[in-house]
């Protein structure tokens, strides 16, 4: 694989699949138990999945796995998008976040891994350029 976005954006996702399903449980072990709060915390485990399926795609060197690694971000960026926004909510009301951690860390925490989701996602675009490129060479 010579695509460095491509090899860039594909350990990124590998590392934001594994870590965003354990941030999450440690962050709501307070509710894992609780089958009513499942889906509030659940959704970091699809995010993840889906990034870690999407480089695997890729490394598998699987027709459109670049296309499956882009909307992957996409889908993940998107995800966090929603719960950032919601987490400023929660700091903007002085709501306590529902987590063992403090709201305004958490609100800086998701922000800076948006930042990263959008980083990958601007990798695999530019990693899906360059490959397109490389077929319209032969």
């Amino acid at each position: 694989m010579d695509n460095q976005p491509l090899k860039q954006s594909v350990r990124m996702a590998v590392v934001m699949g594994i870590f965003l399903p354990l941030a999450e449980t440690v962050r709501r072990s307070n509710h894992i138990l609780d089958i009513l709060r499942f889906l509030n915390w659940f959704d970091d485990y699809i995010l993840g999945g889906v990034l870690l399926l999407a480089a695997y795609l890729v490394l598998r060197q699987v027709a459109n796995g670049i296309t499956y690694l882009v909307a992957a971000w996409s889908f993940a960026a998107g995800a966090l998008a929603l719960s950032f926004l919601g987490q400023l909510d929660y700091f903007r009301t002085h709501t306590a976040d529902p987590g063992i951690f403090n709201t305004a860390f958490i609100a800086f925490a998701k922000g800076m891994i948006f930042i990263y989701l959008m980083v990958g996602l601007g990798l695999a675009i530019k990693a899906n350029a360059i490959r397109e490129k490389q077929l319209m060479q032969k």
